[in-house]
């Protein structure tokens, strides 16, 4: 371990750590090159220090991209609470009027790291607000980059959206770098990242051993679902772990096995659907080994720093070898005390053949696209490349047909694309003090519809005029109500009638992308058979 120069200059932050290892120092001196960077470092070897610490020689703020609320507040709470270095994390657990406080005084804020979901760079208020504050954004970091791929082990649309949030910045003026880190990559998406980000081969790296030796890897094949209870008694007698994290993919099945296991065991359960207090309550507890198994979905998951897990159990199978491994590399991380940490994952070949006939029903046909496509824009009778129509976003995010996947490919594709988001109706959103379009507005939506797209076409306004004209509004803090549950996205259609040959790609992607996680559910069931898993591991994640 080294004494990096960076390290010591803003030791008085980071007193506790003596020093970096030397992928640290080499990641490091890559990214003082001011360059986009990939580096792919083991889970629990010290990924989020990189940034935080550059964050600290860079002018203005770093942007930080991850998929999780708890692994934000957990790093602004120690930043903000025990390093002394200004942090915000800008999510759901803030109320709605708070975030757009926030928003509206970045300008007056010091902040050094900004933590952000990768849906909130497609916001366009939020947009709005950075160019607004003056804020300069000088590094980007995306975190769990091997959800940008389309390949990624967990692919979400809005990560394949990021370089497009960058390509933003850079129409205004800013230049920031960026700095994509993930504990595993498979090949083929490590090659899209690089393409997608520009990264020099010179600025690609990835750490000699990927697998961490403490972590000790059992699998066991079961005939029958009920079998995988009494298997997990036994494993739990054998290895008698303090701190157990137990993963499952159903919410009532959290439930029903912290049941089973209460009577010998201090359990819990965290899923999606555990308000946010309760969440972070569960939380605490199992920081604490007040809660000794808990049962969770993947919403515990990523980034979350516990070091001191003892065992990681997958009673329902993961969907790849990746993300396998992002569970398991949260086992014991302590550094002080080295500790074997015992990684249990019980199947069946029926888990696998249900899984890969889920997938199969995934996959589209151009008739399937083009009623999502109607579902997209609604009742809107299309007349012209031009028009605007709405769409209720939650609506779009809670689709049974993945239509945010389809929003994704048809602005992918040229086919739409996203004027803006804004939140009720015209008559619904109140003025501290009405300005003379508002006045316009609101009386063409009580003698007409109170609707934003009735009024812009009786006004003879593009639906942008109205939305910058609410940011401006909202910027200046004369908006007195806004409705924080409802909001609409607007779209401008591009082309009357999708092409063809644009629908044929779009299937084609997205059957390849429903193709490709079935062979890694394939790799999956291989590693579960291997003799030799870590050096399957390796082989795969190399």
């Amino acid at each position: 371990m080294i004494m990096d120069p960076l390290l010591k200059k803003y030791k008085k932050y980071f007193p506790d750590i003596p020093s970096l290892y030397d992928y640290q120092c080499d990641v490091l001196y890559m990214l003082q090159k001011k360059k986009n960077t990939l580096a792919v470092i083991p889970t629990g070897g010290g990924k989020s220090l990189l940034y935080q610490l550059l964050s600290l020689d860079l002018e203005g703020v770093t942007l930080v991209i991850s998929p999780l609320l708890a692994l934000m507040d957990e790093q602004v709470n120690e930043l903000n609470r025990f390093r002394n270095i200004s942090a915000l994390a800008l999510n759901s657990n803030i109320s709605f009027p708070e975030q757009r406080q926030i928003l509206r005084h970045l300008k007056n804020t010091t902040y050094k790291l900004i933590y952000i979901s990768p849906e909130r760079l497609q916001n366009p208020f939020f947009r709005a607000a950075i160019m607004a504050s003056g804020v300069k954004i000088s590094m980007i970091v995306v975190d769990e980059a091997h959800c940008i791929s389309q390949w990624g082990s967990s692919f979400r649309p809005e990560y394949g959206q990021i370089y497009g949030f960058v390509e933003f910045l850079k129409e205004k003026g800013q230049h920031p770098y960026l700095l994509c880190l993930t504990a595993t990559l498979s090949k083929l998406a490590r090659k899209d990242i690089i393409s997608e980000f520009h990264i020099p081969a010179e600025n690609v790296y990835v750490t000699p051993k990927i697998i961490r030796e403490n972590l000790d890897l059992h699998f066991q094949k079961v005939d029958a679902e009920k079998e995988k209870e009494e298997c997990l008694r036994s494993f739990l007698h054998k290895y008698s772990p303090q701190k157990t994290i137990a993963y499952l993919y159903s919410r009532p099945q959290c439930e029903r096995y912290a049941d089973k296991f209460e009577d010998e065991y201090t359990t819990d359960y965290y899923h999606s659907e555990v308000e946010a207090e309760e969440k972070a309550n569960v939380y605490q507890k199992f920081l604490n080994t007040e809660v000794e198994l808990l049962f969770a979905t993947t919403a515990f998951g990523m980034g979350i720093n516990i070091p001191d897990i003892e065992s990681v159990v997958h009673i329902q199978i993961p969907h790849s070898v990746e993300e396998y491994y992002q569970h398991v590399g949260r086992g014991w991380r302590r550094k002080d005390t080295i500790k074997r940490c015992h990684c249990l994952a019980m199947w069946s070949d029926k888990n696998f053949l249900e899984r890969r006939r889920n997938l199969n029903t995934q996959k589209f046909t151009i008739e399937y696209l083009e009623g999502s496509y109607k579902l997209l824009i609604g009742s809107a009778k299309i007349k012209f490349a031009g028009q605007v129509v709405n769409k209720d976003k939650n609506a779009i995010l809670n689709s049974d047909r993945n239509l945010q996947l389809v929003r994704y490919k048809l602005e992918k594709h040229r086919m739409i694309r996203t004027v803006g988001e804004i939140n009720g109706s015209p008559l619904e959103i109140e003025f501290f003090e009405n300005t003379p379009l508002w006045n316009k507005i609101q009386t063409e939506a009580e003698e007409g519809v109170d609707s934003f797209g009735y009024v812009a076409e009786a006004l003879g306004l593009h639906i942008s005029e109205i939305i910058n004209h609410l940011y401006e509004q909202d910027f200046g803090g004369n908006i007195k109500k806004l409705p924080a549950m409802k909001k609409d996205i607007y779209f401008e259609i591009l082309e009357t009638e999708i092409p063809e040959d644009v629908l044929e790609k779009i299937v084609s992607e997205i059957n390849a992308e429903v193709d490709y996680r079935i062979s890694q559910l394939d790799e999956l069931k291989s590693l579960f058979l291997s003799l030799d898993p870590d050096s399957f591991l390796n082989s795969v994640l190399k």
